[in-house]
């Protein structure tokens, strides 16, 4: 199992202008009352964010069949990311065609492909085309679209488990490492 985590700050965001896109909800929408829904799990299929990455770090048996990235690591440093997937599959890839992979799946690349196909995907069908599913493609869009009030809900939420993932928080949490321990996250690597 390869599992992606992303900083539920940034997440939240990216749910909101994607059900932006989708006509879910008006662009005048509040972020306050998105929030609420995203803690609660009412804004994603599969719960909140919280439940689902604590269900996968509960669940796995094996750290040698659970490959754990982050997000923000994969768009910092695509190659190495990469390089961690080729190696936790049994494969090998030359430099090459690291890069080769990496230039194919560019954010600017992804944008191309969603304006030629966007009514063939899936995920962008019927939705609006003034709005990019692929947006900035990055991470930290929190610390300046996200109002305080809400990070601080979100931390409050989800606080122990976030750092546990090497998120820092920019509100006081406490600490509690029974939170995270009883998840065996905190003696298992990324």
């Amino acid at each position: 199992m390869i599992y992606i985590v992303r900083d539920p700050r940034d997440v939240v965001l990216s749910q909101y202008h994607y059900h932006r896109k989708l006509k879910k909800i008006a662009d005048d929408s509040p972020i306050e009352t998105f929030v609420a829904r995203f803690l609660a799990g009412k804004t994603c299929p599969h719960g909140s964010w919280g439940k689902n990455i604590t269900t996968w770090l509960t669940t796995r048996q094996d750290p040698a069949r659970f490959l754990l990235l982050r997000y923000e690591d994969m768009v910092a440093d695509t190659p190495c990311e990469l390089e961690k997937i080729v190696a936790f599959l049994g494969k090998t890839a030359s430099p090459e065609q690291i890069a080769r992979a990496v230039e194919r799946t560019s954010a600017s690349r992804m944008r191309k492909l969603e304006q030629a196909q966007t009514d063939q995907c899936e995920l962008t069908k019927g939705s609006r085309k003034d709005l990019s599913f692929v947006r900035a493609a990055g991470s930290g869009g929190w610390r300046s679209e996200l109002p305080p009030p809400m990070v601080e809900k979100i931390e409050a939420a989800w606080g122990p488990v976030m750092r546990t993932l090497g998120y820092e928080l920019s509100t006081q949490v406490p600490s509690d490492p029974q939170d995270c321990d009883s998840l065996g996250v905190l003696s298992t690597q990324r």
